[in-house]
């Protein structure tokens, strides 16, 4: 990634963020309060540009969020907090389901962001839903599936093409993957995510 395709990034989804904006404010009477529909358009939308922001800085700084371990349950309820936004947009439900995940301690809060911006670029293919996430863990990784048939996100593939998209949730998607060591198949049932656990010595 070169400092041109973050400009462009940054210019490209700022500019969809200002339409979005633009839309909510089109389909509203500016005589009455929003309505619940298109407030909740607006708090996503502005969310969405809070994300960004932060995925900009992490690309252009190297800054991000403090490593650490969080037990399942809170976990669990940090990125379910993440996906009931983008949830109610798309109306399309994502049930995180525990399949084995509270045997142990889950890196926080990098990976809750990673998956919750990978569930983002293919929820579009799961409505109406729901989309099923399984959380599992096995000695040697911290194990997620997308259960479905969404295909993997073409920036996301091992040698993407050159039209590839180059928006930010893109950029940041693949540098974080590298950054956390991620592994991700394609499999018949689902897409696979794999971070290794650090070994006992």
């Amino acid at each position: 990634m070169t400092s041109e395709e973050l400009w462009r990034a940054a210019l490209h989804d700022f500019n969809n963020l200002l339409a979005g904006l633009q839309g909510v404010l089109d389909l509203s009477d500016p005589r009455l309060p929003l309505d619940a529909r298109n407030r909740m358009r607006l708090e996503s939308t502005l969310g969405d540009g809070k994300t960004l922001i932060a995925m900009a800085r992490a690309l252009a700084l190297g800054r991000h969020p403090d490593a650490g371990l969080a037990a399942w349950s809170e976990w669990r309820a940090g990125l379910e907090e993440r996906l009931e936004p983008m949830a109610s947009l798309f109306r399309c439900p994502v049930e995180l389901v525990d399949a084995g995940a509270e045997a142990t301690y889950w890196p926080a809060p990098l990976l809750q962001d990673w998956a919750a911006a990978f569930t983002r670029q293919i929820l579009p293919w799961a409505v109406p839903g729901p989309l099923r996430l399984e959380a599992s863990v096995s000695p040697e990784a911290w194990i997620l599936t997308w259960v479905g048939d969404a295909p993997l996100p073409v920036a996301l593939r091992p040698e993407p093409p050159p039209d590839a998209p180059k928006n930010l949730p893109s950029l940041w998607l693949r540098a974080t993957q590298s950054r956390l060591g991620l592994s991700i198949q394609e499999t018949p049932g689902g897409i696979i995510v794999c971070m290794p656990r650090p070994t006992a010595s």
